[in-house]
């Protein structure tokens, strides 16, 4: 082959493969294009040609394609078998292979020489000749970027193939489909009780033989192109067309609808007629299905007659009195039950449900009553339920209702009576209303609140949660009665009831006892008695707070404090009773102490609140006095080189010492004064890496500060991060706030705006104690995170306990799923370490790596690690 007719060559063969869709034409094409090039005789091509284990080896092949030998030709998609030595091997030419090529079974060419031309995907291209062809060049070579290419063709055609395939099966199966389908729908006309009838805009087409029967008519033919109103009574042929025109333009109205129909002897008839406009090949098309009501009306109007002769005896009671079928259907009632109903005539209710009624929505409850009559057979007597009115008024009922039976002693359906109860029932929740709540506030009385406490004893002792009882006076209130007048004194004691309300949380409970005094029962609190404690004082100072602001009553005001007096109850060792003398007892000495104040009756929780109290008074001062400091942990990566440190606050108290951050980090949430406190320890974190900056072995360290839920949820949160980053030329990429699973979850939206705002000022954010919380997965891959931390609950047992591990494992698989960091605090141990690790966790922090300390050993210790 002249070196010059290359390109042109492999220029045909490419255009020969690219233009084949199909698997079939593609091969053969390409074979008929290769012997016209090449000079040899015949060719085959094999595909998904199984491995050679070893030289000679028969392999199990088909042919796929053949040309230039009808014998070869013949072979096409027939299992055989032919050496591995023909079919597999480098590409190249073979001659004097008389023996080999005999494996073929051609008779009428002697075959000798063959090339092989390899494809990938386990296919390969066998040419034939007797003689070899000649060739100044290496056809393997020359050929292998056409080669290439038609395997990739291969690969197409095979997947175009496949959808053809697929796509004929299914044009198949629903052709099958739809003959099936006519089928049946041909034989449901044929076989239904209810007329059927084809028609198109309003011309008759096709109709059923029960169709024909109803209209007196013989043969389809006979309607066949005649209006549809042929079959319409004349006073109703104008209505009919209306709603064909209507239907025409896709605006008729569905469900059913009663007409007159006229037979073809001109007689008449009621019907129930349902329509439906479908869309066929040839065009919109409309179902009429017509049904026979001339049996249910002649028993409608027999009904009605027997109905006459009952209705004068009906009439006189003093009851409101109906009877039904067994499927619930009205058969009659007496004038005063149709005037419940909403009805002028008692005739006007039958071949009703009461789902068609006013009360529908007691439509199932009246007819499982109805079922239970009927199928027990027995009766069912005043028993009370409510109704709704046609106004839209609940009323209640007295009812009883027994088997309806015919002359045979055979249950036909079920008669009901019922008188009207509701006045009685409101009486009845007037007497409850005045027996159980005070008149003045609508708040519950003492009576009631001793049964609800009597239950969250119980619940107490099922719980083990403590719940508390407050005691509150007006201080004062008789002054203020006596001075500004009863009205005013009501005025507030009203307002005084809606206060407090609002500052007891759900499961809780506020009374007025009478007088000036209130009653607060509180529930659910802490399983510890001092934490209940804590808990119960933060709800009687949020009630001192809320009683001491301005009491505005139209043109005058008044201003009031109360003395409260708390006690604790924990199951029912002290009976309600006790505990009312109790909180009574603690208020009196709330009011000997000075009034406006609280006290417990417990004198260890007293001294507990004085304690807490102190602390509180002392914190508040903490800043200003310069007592909280900063101690720094080390976080380290997998080398164990630091990365970074966690800032945890401490508090050096002058008189106490160092205290626990568990015992005033809680305060400081609980009074608010978590809020300067962050701010401080958010500006001196980042006053610090602004120092590290400027030394070698320090720059590279980042800061993670903890934020609280109060802090984070200021409104101007964001403001003050960027505002603290500009003053203390802090990198913001240095800088990580912590935030708890608490933090994010609450406000999500507003939490994920925050986050992403700080985001865009370069300060990433790591997920603290994750998995001790409720966190939601939905919420949480919304979150713009950078890293989670693994709880130390959870690496405290990692090598011990399989739940702890497993939760660990999962936890670390979820956040690089996530695409984020993963470090794990508390780490203590190097077999924990080593576990993490294992695992792809690769940042720690713990004691194993270093304790909190100072400022200036945490940076000798970290210029030691580096040196």
């Amino acid at each position: 082959m002249p070196q010059q007719h290359i390109l042109p060559v492999l220029y045909d063969l490419s255009v020969t493969i690219g233009g084949e869709i199909k698997l079939k034409s593609l091969l053969t094409r390409t074979l008929q294009r290769l012997l016209y090039h090449t000079s040899y005789s015949a060719g085959f091509v094999c595909l998904d040609v199984p491995p050679c284990h070893r030289a000679g080896e028969l392999l199990n092949v088909e042919i796929s394609a053949a040309v230039g030998d009808f014998e070869l030709i013949a072979q096409i998609d027939r299992p055989r078998q032919l050496s591995c030595d023909l079919l597999r091997g480098c590409a190249g030419q073979a001659v004097q292979q008389t023996t080999l090529l005999q494996q073929l079974g051609i008779t009428r060419s002697a075959y000798q020489t063959f090339f092989r031309l390899p494809l990938d995907s386990n296919g390969v291209i066998v040419l034939l000749s007797i003689e070899p062809p000649e060739t100044p060049f290496k056809l393997d070579q020359v050929l292998q970027p056409v080669l290439t290419q038609l395997a990739k063709a291969i690969v197409l055609c095979r997947t175009h193939d496949a959808q053809q395939q697929a796509a004929k099966e299914a044009h198949d199966q629903l052709a099958h489909t739809l003959h099936q389908a006519e089928a049946q729908f041909k034989t449901l006309m044929d076989i239904s009780p209810m007329g059927v009838c084809l028609s198109c805009d309003g011309i008759i087409e096709d109709c059923n033989d029960t169709f024909l029967k109803l209209f007196a008519y013989d043969r389809a033919e006979q309607l066949r192109g005649q209006p549809l109103t042929t079959c319409i009574a004349p006073a109703e042929r104008s209505k009919a067309q209306e709603l064909i025109r209507l239907r025409a333009l896709g605006q008729a109205p569905e469900g059913t609808l009663e007409m007159t129909g006229a037979r073809r002897d001109g007689s008449e008839f009621a019907f129930m007629a349902s329509s439906r406009r479908v869309l066929t090949d040839q065009g919109p098309r409309t179902f009429s299905f017509i049904i026979d009501l001339t049996k249910q009306k002649r028993n409608e109007r027999q009904l009605q007659s027997v109905n006459a002769m009952l209705r004068q005896v009906l009439e006189t009671a003093p009851l409101r009195i109906f009877w039904k079928d067994q499927d619930s259907r009205f058969l009659g009632c007496n004038q005063a039950f149709a005037r419940d109903a909403g009805f002028a005539s008692p005739d006007e209710l039958v071949g009703k449900f009461d789902s068609d009624m006013s009360w529908c929505e007691q439509a199932e409850m009246y007819r499982a009553d109805d079922l239970l009559v009927m199928q027990s057979k027995t009766l069912r007597l005043n028993f009370e339920e409510p109704q709704t009115t046609p106004d839209g008024q609940t009323i209640w009922l007295r009812t009883s209702k027994v088997p309806l039976k015919n002359a045979a002693g055979e249950n036909i359906g079920v008669l009901g009576i019922y008188d009207d109860i509701t006045a009685q029932k409101r009486a009845q929740e007037q007497i409850h209303q005045l027996a159980h709540y005070d008149a003045l506030t609508g708040l519950p009385n003492r009576a009631l609140l001793q049964d609800g406490l009597h239950k969250a004893m119980a619940v107490s002792a099922r719980t083990h949660r403590y719940g508390a009882v407050l005691f509150l006076d007006l201080d004062d209130f008789k002054s203020l009665n006596d001075s500004q007048g009863p009205a005013m004194g009501d005025g507030v004691l009203k307002e005084v009831g809606v206060r407090l309300t609002h500052c007891v949380r759900e499961g809780g409970m506020v009374a007025r006892s009478g007088g000036d005094l209130f009653i607060v029962m509180l529930e659910g609190l802490s399983l510890l008695a001092n934490e209940a404690a804590a808990q119960a004082e933060s709800v009687a100072e949020r009630i001192r707070e809320t009683l001491a602001r301005p009491f505005e009553l139209g043109a005058g005001h008044a201003s009031i404090t109360a003395s409260v007096g708390i006690v604790l109850f924990g199951g029912s060792e002290t009976s309600a009773d006790s505990l009312l003398k109790h909180a009574d007892t603690a208020m009196n000495q709330a009011k000997h102490a000075g009034r406006n104040t609280l006290r417990f009756f417990d004198p260890r929780m007293q001294t507990e609140l004085e304690t807490r109290l102190s602390l509180v008074s002392d914190l508040s001062q903490a800043l200003t006095q310069s007592e909280l400091v900063l101690y720094f942990q080390k976080q380290v990566d997998t080398l164990g080189q630091p990365t970074g440190a966690e800032v945890l606050l401490r508090w050096q108290h002058p008189q106490r010492g160092l205290v626990s951050p568990a015992a005033f980090i809680p305060l400081a949430e609980d009074t608010g004064l978590i809020i300067p406190i962050g701010l401080w320890v958010l500006q001196t974190a980042c006053q610090q890496l602004k120092a590290w900056q400027t030394q070698a072995k320090l720059r590279h360290l980042a800061l993670a500060v903890n934020v609280s839920a109060r802090q984070f949820h200021q409104a101007d949160f964001v403001d003050q991060v960027r505002r603290v980053l500009v003053q203390t030329a802090a990198k913001p990429s240095h800088l990580k706030l912590e935030l708890t699973e608490s933090v994010v979850l609450e406000h999500v939206e507003d939490t994920i705006a925050k986050m992403r705002e700080l985001k865009l000022l370069g300060v990433s954010f790591s997920l603290d104690d994750f998995g001790t919380g409720y966190s939601s997965l939905q919420y949480l891959k919304r979150l713009p995170l950078d890293q989670i931390k693994i709880d130390q609950g959870f690496v405290r047992d990692i090598t011990t306990d399989p739940n702890d591990a497993a939760i660990v494992q999962t936890i670390i698989a979820m956040t690089d799923a996530m695409g984020l960091n993963v470090i794990a605090e508390g780490v203590e141990t190097p077999e924990q370490r080593a576990f993490l690790e294992q695992r792809g966790c690769h940042a720690f922090q713990g004691y194993y790596f270093g304790k909190p300390v100072p400022l200036a050993q945490f940076e000798a210790e970290i210029n030691a690690d580096t040196a």
